[in-house]
C-alpha cells in the first residue's frame, strides 16, 4: 500500500463533521451510491494529490481508510482505559479531544459502510474482512457501530447570531440501560436500592443524559456505547455507586480492570468473577454472579465500610495443555480402555453417603496487607492475603486462599446414576473429614505433567485417583471444599448431585485432568430471602 502514504486528511471543522455524521445516520437505510460517496471521500474528507489513483474501487478505499486509521494520532479503543467513550466528547463538543474523536468516528463509519458493501457483494459476512484489519482499526469500527446504534444526532435550534448549526446527542436505548442497572442492583441485593430507584426516576424525566450527575463510565453505560469485553462490568458498578450519595468509592483502582479484586460496600463484599475470592464465596447461599460481579458475600472487619481491595494470589499448577483438548473423549470413555469384551464385573454403581454434615459455618474473612511483593516496584500498590475462617465442630479454622484455581461446572447427565469402569479410581470423603487430607496436592506435585504413572491408568491420563468431596447440606460446606482447593492449588470439577451422577462427575474430572470433584446440592432459597422488585415504569420522553 505505498500509495496510501501520499493521501492526506483534509482539515475539517467540527460542524462539517457533524453534518456528515447526521447525514450518514439518515441515509443508512438507502442504497450505497458509489459516485456520491467517492466524491465526498476524495473531495471533502481526503486529499489525493494524484488523481489517477482514484479508480472507483471500494477495495482501494478500504485500504486507504484502514491505513489512515492505523496512525498513532487516533484513539486506540482496544485499550480498556480508552473504552470509556463518553470521556472523549462529553466535556465539550468543540474541544480538541472531542474534535479528534468525532473525526475518527467519521472515518470509521465511512470504512464500515464500505466493508459492509464489499462483504455483501462477495456473499459473506463482514467479519471475514474485519479479521484482516489491524486490531486498532477493527476496534475503531466496533466503536462507531456501537455509537450509531445507541446515539442519534439532533440539530439544536438557536437564536444566537452567527452561532451556526449545533447538535445534541440523544441516547436511543437509555431506558433499557437504566432498567439493566436496576436489575443488576436487585440481583446483587445492593444495599442502597431506594436511592438508585429515585435517581433513575429523576433521570428518566428527560431524553438526554444529565451528564453532570454521573461519572464518565456511567454516562458511557447509560448511553449504550459499551465496547465488547470486561469493561461493562466496571461501568455497571460505576452506575450503582453514582446513585449512592452518602457512600462513594474511589474508582481509580477499578479502572485498571484487575481481575483479582473486589470491594466492601456497607455490610457486604462483592468480588470480580475472575477473583479466587469470588470463585470460593460464590457458593454461599444468596450469592449470585451478575454482570461480572459475585455477591453479596460475607463482610470483613479488616476493611472500611466502603473500600476497594486487591488480592494477592499465586498461579495454580496447570495440568491441562492445549493438545489435551483433543483427547478429552478418550480420557473419559465410559467403557474404559478399548477391549474386545467388557465383563459386567468391571463396572459398579457409585452412590453418595446417606448422611449430611451440618457442623460447618463460615465465620469471617481475614485480610492482611502485603507491602513488599517481589517484582513489584510501585509502593502505592497494596495487595492483601485473604483467608476464610470456618467454624468446624466448635473450632475456628482459617483457610488461606493462596492459589487462583479453577472450578469447572460438570455437564448434566441423563437417566443416572450410571455405572463406572473400575479403572477410574476415586476416593470419597465427607466434608467434615476434608481438613485431615493434606497429601493430595503433594502426591500430584511429585508426578510431572503429562507423565504416565503406569500403563494401567485409563487411556494414559496422569490422574491416577480423583478425590470426591461430598459437600451436601448447608452451602457453607461447598465453600469449605472450594477454599481447601484454593489453599492447596487444586482445581476441581463441581457438580450438582441432582443434575450429574457421581460416575459421570468422576469421568469428567479425568477428562479435565483435575484430581478433585466437589459434589454439592443446590439450595433453594426461601421466599423471604428473595428480593422484592419495584418495577419502575419510566416515562419515555
Amino acid at each position: 500500500m505505498e500509495y496510501t502514504s501520499k493521501i492526506l486528511l483534509r482539515k475539517l471543522v467540527i460542524s462539517q463533521i457533524f453534518d456528515r455524521l447526521r447525514l450518514l445516520q439518515e441515509i443508512k437505510q438507502f442504497p450505497f451510491a458509489p459516485e456520491e460517496e467517492q466524491n465526498f471521500l476524495y473531495g471533502k474528507l481526503l486529499l489525493d494529490p494524484e488523481s489517477d489513483i482514484r479508480n472507483g474501487k471500494i477495495e482501494r478505499d478500504i485500504d486507504v481508510l484502514s491505513d489512515l486509521l492505523s496512525s498513532q494520532i487516533w484513539i486506540d479503543f482496544s485499550d480498556p482505559g480508552e473504552q470509556i467513550v463518553a470521556q472523549h466528547y462529553v466535556n465539550g463538543t468543540c474541544g480538541a479531544s472531542a474534535e479528534l474523536f468525532f473525526h475518527q468516528l467519521l472515518l470509521s463509519t465511512e470504512l464500515a459502510r464500505r466493508i459492509d458493501l464489499c462483504a455483501t457483494s462477495a456473499g459473506h459476512s463482514s467479519g471475514h474482512l474485519l479479521s484482516a484489519l489491524p486490531r486498532k482499526v477493527a476496534w475503531s469500527i466496533s466503536m462507531s457501530r456501537r455509537f450509531f446504534q445507541n446515539l442519534a444526532f439532533e440539530q439544536v435550534q438557536t437564536t444566537l447570531p452567527n452561532d451556526g448549526r449545533r447538535y445534541s446527542l440523544i441516547p436511543q436505548n437509555k431506558y433499557a440501560q437504566m432498567e439493566m442497572v436496576l436489575n443488576v442492583g436487585y440481583e446483587l441485593k445492593w444495599p442502597t436500592m431506594p436511592q438508585i430507584e429515585a435517581k433513575m426516576m429523576a433521570e428518566s424525566a428527560g431524553r438526554a443524559i444529565q451528564c453532570r450527575q454521573w461519572t464518565m463510565p456511567s454516562v458511557t453505560f447509560l448511553t449504550g456505547t459499551v465496547m465488547p469485553g470486561p469493561v461493562a462490568s466496571w461501568m455497571v458498578l460505576s452506575c450503582l455507586l453514582d446513585c449512592s450519595y452518602a457512600y462513594r468509592m474511589d474508582l481509580d483502582g477499578l479502572k485498571e480492570l484487575r481481575p483479582q479484586s473486589g470491594f466492601q460496600y456497607l455490610s457486604s463484599t462483592y468480588w470480580y468473577w475472575q477473583s479466587i475470592v469470588g470463585k470460593v464465596l460464590g457458593a454461599m447461599q444468596g450469592s449470585k454472579c451478575v454482570a461480572g460481579w459475585i455477591g453479596p458475600c460475607i463482610s470483613t472487619p479488616d476493611l472500611k465500610r466502603v473500600e476497594y481491595v486487591r488480592i494477592h494470589h499465586e498461579r495454580a499448577p496447570e495440568r491441562m495443555r492445549n493438545k489435551d483438548t483433543k483427547t478429552v473423549a478418550a480420557r473419559s470413555e465410559p467403557l474404559g480402555t478399548p477391549s474386545g469384551s467388557y465383563p459386567v464385573n468391571n463396572f459398579h454403581v457409585v452412590l453418595p453417603y446417606s448422611s449430611t454434615v451440618d457442623s460447618i459455618r463460615v465465620e469471617k474473612l481475614a485480610l492482611v496487607p502485603l507491602n513488599n511483593i517481589p517484582g513489584r516496584n510501585d509502593p502505592h500498590i497494596v495487595e492483601h492475603k485473604i483467608a476464610v475462617h470456618f467454624a468446624v465442630n466448635g473450632r475456628s479454622i482459617p483457610v488461606r486462599l493462596k492459589y487462583d484455581v479453577s472450578f469447572i461446572a460438570a455437564a448434566a447427565c441423563w437417566a443416572g446414576p450410571h455405572v463406572l469402569f473400575y479403572e477410574y479410581a476415586y476416593k470419597q470423603v465427607q466434608i467434615d473429614h476434608l481438613l485431615h487430607i493434606a497429601e493430595w496436592a503433594e502426591r500430584l506435585s511429585k508426578k510431572p505433567i503429562g507423565e504416565r504413572v503406569s500403563t494401567e491408568k485409563v487411556n494414559g491420563s496422569d490422574i491416577d485417583k480423583v478425590l470426591v468431596i461430598e459437600a451436601y447440606g448447608a452451602a457453607d460446606n461447598a465453600v469449605l471444599a472450594r477454599a481447601w482447593c484454593a489453599h492447596l492449588g487444586l482445581s476441581a470439577v463441581v457438580a450438582d448431585i441432582d443434575r450429574t451422577c457421581l460416575a459421570c462427575t468422576i469421568r469428567e474430572a479425568y477428562a479435565a485432568r483435575v484430581a478433585v470433584a466437589i459434589i454439592f446440592e443446590l439450595q433453594q432459597f426461601d421466599d423471604q430471602e428473595r428480593v422484592s422488585r419495584a418495577s419502575p415504569c419510566f416515562a419515555k420522553g
